[in-house]
C-alpha cells in the first residue's frame, strides 16, 4: 500500500526536511505521525498524497513508484485517496453538499449515485453539518470547514486517507466523531495517516505512530508511547 525506501526530502541543499525515511503500511494500518512544529510531518503527508515528490529515496504508493509512473496511473492512485490538508482548500462559492459532491466526481465517479447522495447526507449529519448543507462554503466557521473537509474525503470511499491535524480546530464532541469515523474506515480496510500533536487523541485511541525529529524517523510499531 504505502512503501518508503531512504526517501529524503530536502528545499535548499545542505539541509533536509526528512533524512532517509523508511515506512511500510499496508490495508487498513492506522498510523499516527507526530513531531515538533518544523519536523517534516506536513511534508512527508505531502509526499504522501502525491503533492511533492522524494528528493532522494523511492516512494510507491498502491505497488507503483511515483516519481516514475505514468500521468494515468498518477490520476489513478490520486482517486483512491483522500487528502485532509491545513490549508482546507474548499470552493467559497460552492454549497458545502456540491464541496464534497465534487471530491466525489473527480474521484472517478461520473455520476452521483444514490448510494452516493445518502453517504453524502449520512456524514454530514454525523458532523453536524446538515443544516449547513446548502450553504455556501464561504459561512462556514473553522471548525466547520474542517469537517467539510474531512467528508469531501471519506465521501470518496478512498483506499488511503491521508489527513495533516484533521481535529485541530475542533471541540471533543466533534473530536471524537471524526475519530471514530477515520477508525471505521481503517476497519474497513481503508489505509489511516494522521499527523497531530493532540496527546489525549493518542492516549485515548492508541495506534502505532512515526515520531519525526531531526529529519528522522523513529517508529513505535506497537501501541504510540509519545
Amino acid at each position: 500500500m504505502i512503501s518508503l525506501k531512504a526517501v529524503s526530502k530536502s528545499y535548499s541543499d545542505p539541509n533536509r526536511v526528512l533524512d532517509h525515511i523508511n515506512l511500510e503500511l499496508k490495508r487498513g494500518d492506522f498510523l499516527y505521525v507526530l513531531g515538533g512544529t518544523g519536523a517534516g510531518k506536513s511534508t512527508l503527508l505531502r509526499m504522501l498524497a502525491t503533492e511533492e515528490t522524494p528528493t532522494q529515496g523511492i516512494l510507491s504508493l498502491f505497488g507503483y513508484p511515483v516519481s516514475a509512473t505514468s500521468a494515468s496511473t498518477l490520476q489513478g492512485i490520486r482517486r483512491s485517496l483522500g487528502y485532509i490538508p491545513q490549508d482546507i482548500r474548499l470552493i467559497p462559492d460552492l454549497s458545502v453538499y456540491d464541496n464534497i459532491a465534487l471530491s466525489v466526481s473527480l474521484a472517478g465517479k461520473r455520476s452521483m449515485t444514490a448510494q452516493s447522495k445518502a453517504t453524502i447526507n449520512s456524514l454530514l449529519d454525523r458532523l453536524g453539518l446538515s443544516a449547513k448543507r446548502d450553504k455556501p462554503a464561504s459561512v462556514l466557521s473553522g471548525g466547520e470547514a474542517q469537517r467539510v473537509a474531512v467528508a469531501r474525503a471519506l465521501a470518496r470511499s478512498p483506499e488511503l486517507i491521508v489527513a495533516d491535524e484533521p481535529t485541530g480546530a475542533q471541540d471533543q464532541e466533534f473530536t471524537w466523531s471524526l475519530m471514530d469515523l477515520f477508525l471505521r474506515a481503517s476497519l474497513g480496510g481503508t489505509t489511516v495517516v494522521i499527523a497531530t500533536h493532540d496527546k489525549e487523541i493518542i492516549r485515548r485511541v492508541p495506534k502505532p505512530c512515526a515520531v519525526l525529529k531531526g529529519g528522522r524517523m523513529l517508529l513505535e510499531e506497537a501501541y504510540c508511547t509519545y
